[in-house]
């Protein structure tokens, strides 16, 4: 825990959080320096660039959550931010269901049998509205019910995380279930948007993608301040404070304050001296998803209307498949576009993972039975790899490891921050606000929040 005013800043890692917590340093006048493992800033949240085409790594979007932190993005690109209404949809059997759901949907792709399971299950939950929650499952279950939650909600879930439902915490739904039940449902049928305003499938996102915000808040940090292509070797402690950064070819920093965002696992394994066992112990269960990507360029002016579409299914080789274009017009030809493909996976120690030929393939035969599209509608297709993507959130695993965010919260100038460090589920808007307070905090001497 940051416990004193220091002369510089050490940031590991420049992704979103890190980005975000050099931003506000070098907008608070503080000297920093960021250390980079790969070649460019972005971490997960990049925009990757072929030819016409642009696409992210990443269905992301940015909400309006912290107005301030709106703002800033909107002071950074300017005109180039933009509102965008894209509502998502779930594939179920055949036909695309609205998410959230849409009464209207429900009543045209269920039985009536189950419709009226539906009905009874919810006013049972009104009755129970205290049930305790938890689980994602017992979750999913209160918010809609047993057989909706199973028809839409539940096996996503499972085909995502790779977990049964019961064993995942509530927290992986991302806030997306909050306030979620039948009965903004049906407001939503009579009162639109004044009604549910959660359904309103609005977002903001950059003219020329997401990955342009990570760009441009580097480039308010400067080059200079940037350290690409930079591993982390060891980071040298006495027990109280860091006293050493050791880089790959043998560079040596000496820290100010570090804000760090690396994997837990992976600072267990640079720390020196290594963490006691206890805290190693704590960090050896945690498992991240890793994702694979396949993105294909067609020559068809559009492939859908949604912002995304999730499925399902488990005979379906994909979690979800977004088409850039419906976020921004200007990331893809007027005659042609291109889908992200999202399949989550998690990889086991020596694992071979299949060609990307035999990968692409096995999507292409996909997408065609389900009548997406046609073989000849594909103009070429690329193959990435996003390791780390999610952290599996497991019951009380925060629980778990709070002995090891405590230890490593503990040293007077040293700070985990985001995603993969925190090991928790968090959104872009979160982020930059937490990267708000940390330099807030340290600039007028306090100890940061720590959540």
């Amino acid at each position: 825990m940051l416990k004193k005013n220091f002369l510089k800043i050490e940031i590991l890692g420049a992704g979103p959080a890190g980005l975000g917590a050099g931003y506000y340093a070098k907008k608070k006048g503080l000297p920093l320096s960021i250390f980079e493992l790969s070649n460019e800033v972005g971490g997960n949240s990049r925009t990757i660039t072929k030819g016409e085409f642009r696409y992210d790594t990443g269905a992301h979007r940015l909400h309006n959550k912290h107005h301030n932190i709106t703002q800033m993005v909107k002071n950074l690109l300017g005109d180039d931010l933009k509102k965008i209404y894209a509502p998502s949809k779930i594939y179920h059997k055949g036909s695309m269901v609205d998410f959230p759901l849409n009464l209207i949907n429900l009543l045209q792709c269920l039985k009536t049998s189950e419709l009226l399971q539906i009905v009874k299950e919810n006013l049972y939950n009104r009755i129970l509205l205290n049930k305790k929650v938890n689980s994602f499952r017992d979750l999913a279950y209160q918010s809609y019910g047993k057989t909706l939650s199973e028809l839409f909600l539940v096996n996503y879930t499972e085909k995502l995380w790779g977990r049964p439902s019961e064993m995942l915490d509530p927290n992986i739904s991302g806030a997306r279930l909050k306030n979620l039940d039948l009965l903004s449902i049906i407001k939503s049928l009579f009162f639109g948007k004044l009604g549910a305003s959660h359904l309103d499938g609005s977002f903001l996102y950059p003219k020329y993608g997401f990955g342009t915000i990570f760009e441009e808040l580097a480039n308010c940090i400067g080059n200079e301040n940037i350290f690409l292509n930079t591993k982390i070797k060891k980071i040298i402690h006495d027990g109280k404070k860091i006293n050493q950064i050791i880089c790959d070819g043998g560079k040596s920093v000496n820290p100010g304050a570090v804000i760090n965002t690396l994997p837990l696992n992976v600072l267990m394994n640079i720390f020196d001296p290594s963490p006691p066992k206890e805290i190693i112990k704590c960090i050896e269960g945690i498992q991240f998803r890793d994702v694979r990507l396949c993105i294909i360029y067609l020559n068809k002016t559009k492939f859908s209307n949604n912002a995304s579409i999730y499925f399902p299914e488990s005979t379906l080789p994909y979690n979800r498949i977004y088409e850039p274009k419906n976020r921004s017009l200007y990331m893809a030809p007027k005659d042609k576009t291109c889908i992200v493909l999202e399949c989550a996976l998690t990889k086991k120690l020596n694992e071979t993972l299949e060609s990307e030929e035999a990968f692409f393939e096995k999507i292409r035969n996909s997408l065609i039975k389900e009548n997406f599209i046609k073989k000849e509608d594909i103009i070429d297709y690329d193959v990435g790899y996003i390791p780390n993507a999610y952290p599996i959130i497991d019951l009380n695993v925060q629980n778990k490891i709070r002995p090891a965010l405590n230890y490593f919260n503990s040293f007077k100038n040293h700070v985990l921050h985001g995603r993969n460090a925190e090991f928790k589920y968090v959104h872009t808007h979160d982020l930059l606000k937490k990267s708000e307070i940390i330099i807030e905090d340290l600039k007028n001497n306090q100890a940061p929040i720590i959540s």
